[in-house]
């Protein structure tokens, strides 16, 4: 190393010869891109020869994979399907129609039920729905 500061004659800066660093450094830019290039030619050679090695699957062994079970799945869209829900739920609530036409029950929005059922003080006595699934017996 030199005893002189540097940016003097003769200093450091003099001894840094960036011509040949910057060779340097095209020539290695060159060769990695030239390396990544074959690389990735021989991959696609190689999986090009694979695909045409690999036979199409049996129409029996599709028929034979398992088929999902009934059940719970996760929801895409919850708010979606929560507004759907809340749609029909207002809907049915808010709305006119007939339950059961051949029995004279039909449905009236909660606003005149509540009118009504407070009007007449009580509600009407109902019998129970008899359980849909027993309890066995021991």
């Amino acid at each position: 190393m030199s005893d002189r500061p540097v940016g003097t004659p003769g200093g450091i800066d003099e001894e840094i010869d960036v011509r040949t660093i910057t060779r340097l450094a095209v020539w290695l830019t060159v060769i990695t891109v030239i390396g990544c290039g074959v690389a990735l030619g021989t991959y696609l050679l190689l999986a090009r020869g694979e695909e045409r090695q690999d036979p199409p699957p049996s129409p029996l062994a599709e028929a034979a994979q398992p088929r999902l079970t009934p059940g719970p799945r996760l929801q895409v869209a919850p708010e979606l399907e929560l507004a759907r829900v809340r749609q029909y739920e207002t809907e049915q609530l808010a709305g006119w129609g007939w339950v059961d036409r051949a029995n004279g029950i039909a449905q009236v929005p909660i606003e005149h039920a509540i009118d009504a059922v407070a009007e007449a003080g009580s509600l009407p006595d109902f019998v129970p729905a008899p359980p849909s699934d027993p309890e066995p017996a021991p």
